[in-house]
This record gives C-alpha cells, structure tokens and sequence, in this order.
C-alpha cells in the first residue's frame, strides 16, 4: 500500500520523469509524423507529448524506416524484406485499420514493445528482509504486501528505521515501475517516496507501535510490529468521516474496513511479477510468428503424447 501523501508525491515525482496527459495522447494519437513536425513549435511544446514528437523526428530522420524496420523485426515481423506488409501486420495485432502508414502513437508503441522485450532482469533492486531490535535502535526491511488485495505496486521495498530515545520511526518505501504507453521513456523507474515520520506509542516487550506524526491525511497508518515472531504490519484506517479530497483534487473513497499490510520477504512477490511481465510482452511479438510457435510445441506435446 502507498499511503495517501506518499503516493501523491510519488505521482509528481513521476510526471517529472516523463508521463503524458491521457487527453493530449488522445488528442493526436492518430497524428502522423508530418503532421505532428508540421504543427507549430510554440504549440508543439505546450500539448505535443514528448513521447510523440520523439516518435515523429526518429520516422522522419534519414535512418527513420531502417529503424522501423529493424523493430519491426525485433518483434518477429517481415519488417526488412516486407516492409509494408511488416506494418500492416503490426497494426492488425493493434487492433487499427491496417493502412500501413503508422501513426505516432504505433510508432511509440512499436518502440516500447521492443524496449520490453530487450529489458534485462534487475539485479539493482533492494530486496533485504528482516527485523533488528537492540536496546535504543530497530529496523525492519522488506516488500510491502496488501493482505487480500493487489497491491498497486508489488516491486517494492520498504526500510523503517525507530530510535527509542527520540520516540519516532522514520518510513520509507521505494518502488519500481515499468513504463506504461503514455511514458515518455522506456526504462525501469525507481522511485523514492520519500520519508515519512511515525511517532512511537509503545516500545515494550520485543513489540513497537508507532503512528503518524501528522494525521492530516485522508487515511492514517498504524505501524504495528513484533520482533519476537517476525510479524512486521502497517493497518490503514479511515481518518474522514465521508470521502476525502485530498490537496491535489483527487477523491479517495472510504475504506469499508482497515486495511492490513504486511512487511515480508519479497523475493518470490518479485519475481512473480516478473514472470508476469515476461508473459505479457510474449504476447508482442507478431500473432503470426505466436502461431507458428504455438503450432510446434502442440507438435511437440502429440509426438511425445504418441511415442508414450
């Protein structure tokens, strides 16, 4: 769970990094290069997303259909001795007309594709677990898990740092993403959402409770955590009677009930997430060239289903 001003801090922090309007995608989605390079710069500027003017001036450059081609064939379709045929294709698997003229939003989302399929494992990412208590000092390091729900960003860790004698926890939980194809980039994205501060309740007994410094939020969180048996959580509670609008405008409903984190042992959350990643971008290379696999490992299954 990203909590309420975490999350909106993460959300900003975000655009800064490259995500564009959902209206303004819209808007010129079905612009061609020439039309998007064509529209006045001051204009191109204020509501052009980036994303779109990169995609425009790579089709346009003296190398633009080598580098259409060459993804195109990154992603198993006949780009370099079938060029229009390659793009029509690829626009079929879209679900657009096939014209064979790509728009900028095809182009962008032919180059994310690619940039998915060539994404290494990470190897970067925290994924330190436990909990520490001395006499003054404990810590607790983990991924963040919704218990019963999915979490919005399961590639997550988190680091709580408590010190006895000053009587506050410090929370701070940084996540990963994946670009979306409104993103402007095509790489992983860490971000820190920054610290948060918990007042300590309770130190007693191997077992620390600390809450919010500041319960200004639409929720607020309880820390909850017990070194003796390695339970470590965080509950969510509402803090408004009605819902709530926060600073920047948004409206976040009423939780029916509290909501339970738990901090645990990421490594296989990880690399669940993974594997789901890996099978979502197995479904971007062209529907003919999934076919011809699919066909051979049936094949493969009646041959041994045979022999047997």
């Amino acid at each position: 769970m990203i909590k309420p001003a975490a999350f909106f801090i993460g959300m900003l922090i975000s655009a800064g990094i490259g995500r564009a309007d959902d209206e303004a995608v819209a808007r010129y989605r079905n612009y061609l290069p020439e039309q998007i390079l064509a529209i006045p710069e001051v204009q191109q500027k204020n509501s052009v997303p980036m994303m779109y003017i990169g995609a425009a001036t790579a089709a346009v450059s003296p190398a633009g259909n080598l580098i259409t081609q060459a993804s195109l064939n990154s992603l198993m379709y006949n780009g370099m001795s079938d060029f229009e045929g390659a793009k029509k294709e690829f626009q079929r698997d879209l679900g657009e007309e096939a014209t064979g003229k790509l728009t900028v939003w095809q182009l962008h989302t032919l180059s994310l594709r690619v940039s998915r399929l060539n994404q290494p494992a990470v190897s970067f990412f925290p994924l330190q677990y436990g909990g520490n208590m001395v006499e003054d000092f404990a810590s607790v390091r983990g991924t963040l898990r919704i218990i019963d729900e999915r979490i919005a960003y399961p590639i997550n860790h988190v680091r709580v740092d408590c010190f006895k004698r000053d009587g506050y926890c410090v929370y701070r939980q940084t996540i990963l993403t994946l670009p979306d194809e409104n993103s402007f980039g095509t790489s992983y994205n860490v971000t820190d959402m920054g610290d948060e501060f918990y007042k300590i309740t309770r130190w007693e007994n191997n077992q620390i409770d600390a809450i919010p410094s500041q319960s200004t939020a639409c929720r607020v969180s309880q820390l909850n955590f017990n070194f003796s048996t390695n339970e470590f959580f965080e509950i969510a509670r509402n803090n408004t009677a009605t819902d709530c609008k926060t600073t920047l405008g948004v409206t976040l409903p009423r939780l029916e009930k509290p909501r339970i984190s738990q901090i645990v042992d990421g490594t296989q959350i990880v690399a669940a997430e993974f594997r789901r990643i890996n099978n979502v971008t197995k479904g971007y290379y062209s529907s003919s060239f999934r076919k011809r696999v699919a066909d051979l490992n049936q094949a493969k299954k009646t041959s041994r289903t045979t022999n047997d």
